[in-house]
């Protein structure tokens, strides 16, 4: 039940209502995937940051231990020379205090390091670091002792004696090969395997922040490709939704006009405008049954009164004329209708997903093309700081002399600047499609107004591009714009783009269709061409002109090309509609001529005419 309800609520829409709420479905899709992406990949970064501070701090401590320890000892051994000169024994042994009671502030603050509680979900604190300070703790103290204890003996002999001077260096000499200052010796040993592994933690926790960035990445390219997937599954039902019921009623009225069966009824499955379609075409044809009901009845009474009654003759022969004529508008009123509904729906879908598409491309296109700027001066002033380098020390150390030639510093110098200068071109290259995409959709400039009509012509030469160059059957179509000096033309920017992208479509069909008599070769010596004309004919009329050198049509084909439902192509590539829609363009919402002249054998032209200021008329 729920589902038979769901489906009738979505039945009932309208149809620019299922597309509005099949990109809002996708649009929110990827908003959703994209906060999420940056949530996760932000708590996973903070974990490592977090981490990394905690290891530098770590690998900070202990090279300031070792670098006491070592120092402590150093001073320590030079006291046994200087045994024979007092006051520099002195000194000596006050920088050995020094470093002493340094040895011990650090050791209080690596025992208050482990002892802090970790903020992370994870103990990141080496283990072997309080079994490190639970093994050398009385060490410092000892050794300290035991030297102030030996400076002490030393201090009461008498160092003006050269046997006084050889028993102070002999007491300070034993001190150093002790079992107590190999145990001292120790810490330093010990701290070597410590700070080794504190920086395999520093590069784990680097690993880990570049995992974290690649997780929210993927997460954000997800739900982008998932977004990017619905609205284009999305734009095929939608397409196969509206052209299938109006495929279908159209059908039924060719069939109905062909065979002159008026029992035929449309089938209505949707509440929507095609719906109500379909309902005004089955009245239509009831309309049309009673028609030829009456008709058939007044045949009757004219063969009853025929030979009689040749005034009354005459009056119900003029009643079937009108009648006759009322369908005949009926019909017609059916023909523009469905042309008007086909084009309506059309654009609107068209529309709608051009300018979403452009909307999704530019953003992060700006960002890109917006951030160069910044890379391009950093990149400058980086390579700047590289030469100042070279220039003040132009003999560098072995290492970094090799690391430069590993990496090819010269021509990372030379070629950091173009390949900058190629990403700006391309980003400046993409947002010109985008113009060119919002150029052609005109979402926003559907009211009449004044447009320079070249612009709508390069954009929608743009987007036929992929059909105009060069493939493996045949080389590129080539395009000649011969364009005048046109003012701003007053009009529908929209509708006048559709009906330049029904006849430039046409022109590329036309010279496919004459290259499948020709090889390669004879197209490349006898190239396909477009051209495509524009000026003005007087001060109030401009004309524009699209030709091609195709194959051109005969004389009744001519006739009823902008006949609805009139079409050549075969079933499946052509609905007869697109020269239609174009004449009711330029002919009923412009107040403008469209003209074709073509010769069999040499290729065809269509011709627009247009005023550049009009009355507004009403768009479709």
């Amino acid at each position: 039940m729920a589902q038979q309800s769901l489906g009738q609520r979505l039945s009932s829409l309208r149809v620019g209502q299922k597309i509005g709420l099949g990109y809002a479905l996708a649009l929110s899709i990827a908003v959703c995937g994209t906060i999420a992406g940056f949530g996760v990949g932000r708590y996973y970064q903070k974990q490592a940051e977090e981490q990394e501070e905690h290891v530098r701090n770590e690998v900070e401590l202990l090279q300031r231990l070792q670098s006491r320890v070592l120092q402590t000892r150093t001073h320590q051994q030079q006291l046994i020379p200087l045994a024979q000169y007092p006051e520099k024994f002195q000194d000596e042994y006050a920088h050995l205090l020094k470093h002493k009671a340094e040895i011990q502030e650090i050791w209080g603050e690596l025992k208050t390091f482990v002892a802090k509680p970790s903020t992370l979900k994870y103990d990141i604190h080496q283990p072997r670091i309080p079994v490190f300070l639970q093994t050398y703790d009385r060490v410092p103290q000892r050794y300290s002792q035991e030297l102030e204890h030996r400076v002490e003996q030393i201090r009461n002999l008498n160092l003006a004696s050269p046997t006084d001077v050889e028993q102070a260096q002999a007491l300070m000499l034993e001190f150093t090969n002790s079992d107590l200052a190999l145990e001292f010796d120790g810490i330093s040993d010990d701290l070597v395997g410590l700070i080794d592994q504190a920086y395999q933690e520093l590069e784990e926790a680097e690993s880990l922040q570049q995992q974290a960035n690649a997780v929210s990445e993927k997460i954000v390219a997800a739900s982008i490709g998932l977004s990017v997937a619905i609205a284009i599954l999305l734009a095929v039902l939608t397409s196969r939704a509206i052209a299938q019921p109006i495929q279908a009623l159209t059908s039924v009225a060719r069939r109905t006009t062909e065979e002159s069966n008026f029992e035929l009824q449309a089938t209505v499955e949707q509440d929507d405008e095609i719906g109500t379609l379909a309902n005004a075409f089955n009245q239509l044809i009831r309309a049309v049954q009673q028609l030829l009901q009456q008709q058939k009845t007044a045949n009757e009474q004219l063969e009853n009164y025929s030979q009689t009654l040749e005034s009354q003759v005459k009056v119900r022969t003029q009643e079937l004329s009108d009648k006759n004529t009322q369908l005949q508008q009926l019909l017609e009123a059916l023909q523009r209708t469905q042309v008007q509904m086909v084009q309506s729906e059309k654009m609107s879908a068209l529309g709608q997903m051009v300018a979403g598409v452009a909307h999704e491309i530019n953003n992060p296109v700006n960002f890109i093309h917006g951030n160069l700027t910044h890379v391009q001066e950093y990149a400058h002033n980086l390579l700047g700081l590289v030469q100042l380098y070279q220039n003040y020390y132009p003999d560098p150390a072995p290492e970094i002399q090799a690391e430069a030639e590993d990496i090819e510093m010269e021509f990372i110098q030379a070629d950091l600047p173009k390949i900058l200068d190629s990403m700006k071109v391309g980003t400046e290259r993409i947002r010109q499609i985008v113009l060119s995409l919002r150029n052609f959709s005109r979402m926003d400039e559907a009211d009449f107004k004044a447009v320079d009509i070249h612009e709508g012509i390069d954009s929608t030469l743009l987007i036929l591009q992929h059909r105009l160059k060069d493939k493996p059957e045949r080389p590129a179509i080539q395009v000649i714009r011969d364009y005048g000096n046109l003012p701003l033309i007053e009009c529908y920017p929209g509708q006048i783009n559709q009906a330049f992208m029904n006849i430039l479509a046409n022109a590329i069909d036309a010279l496919e269709e004459a290259n499948l008599k020709r090889t390669y070769q004879e197209i490349k010596e006898n190239p396909n061409q477009i051209t495509i004309r524009t000026a003005m004919i007087d001060s109030k009329w401009v004309k524009m002109a699209i030709s091609d050198n195709g194959m051109g049509m005969p004389e009744s084909v001519q006739k009823r090309l902008f006949d609805p439902f009139f079409t050549t192509k075969s079933v499946g590539k052509g609905t007869g509609l697109g020269l239609a829609i174009s004449y009711q363009i330029v002919t009923e919402k412009h107040g403008g001529k469209l003209d074709c002249f073509s010769i069999p054998g040499e290729g065809t032209e269509f011709v627009i005419q247009i005023l550049a200021h009009q009355q507004i008329r009403d768009p479709v």
